[in-house]
């Protein structure tokens, strides 16, 4: 037999659980501002084996487009897991953050001697692939990747 007591605890708990799964499942992912995404940004680039040397990264608005650039240090033969790295990067951290950016850029560094390669994406086709795996590598390079010199 249950005690008087725990009637009571397990009658609250009934009435709690209504409201525990309201809360899960309208609860937002927290948000964070551009100082926090770039120092967690920087962490998570110096901690993952096998990451590009991250050289810098910079939010800024243009034309109405929020845009989400990334430099970062690569040798030719890491260059497609340096970018599928990156790109993934910039659409997990968009995810979470208060600013709401819409394009992404990647400037890849090969060295002293090499001209810099610049690489293009919508974020949202992005998270397609890399967030919500809606879409397949070929199709977002093909629909979402724009690459070109410097």
């Amino acid at each position: 037999r249950n005690s008087y007591k725990e009637k009571k605890l397990i009658a609250m708990i009934k009435q709690l659980i209504p409201f525990i799964f309201l809360q899960i499942l309208f609860s937002n992912t927290p948000k964070y501002d551009d100082a926090q995404i770039s120092g967690m940004l920087k962490n998570y680039f110096l901690s993952t084996e096998n990451a590009p040397t991250l050289i810098g990264q910079r939010f800024y608005l243009n034309r109405g487009e929020m845009t989400f650039q990334l430099e970062i240090e690569s040798t030719i033969e890491d260059v497609n897991d340096a970018l599928l790295f990156s790109f993934n990067a910039v659409s997990r951290f968009t995810n979470i953050s208060k600013t709401i950016f819409t394009h992404s850029i990647l400037v890849m560094h090969f060295g002293e001697n090499a001209y810099p390669t610049i690489a293009k994406t919508e974020i949202e086709c992005s998270k397609d692939f890399f967030v919500r795996g809606n879409i397949k590598e070929d199709k977002w390079r093909k629909n979402c990747l724009t690459i070109g010199g410097n």
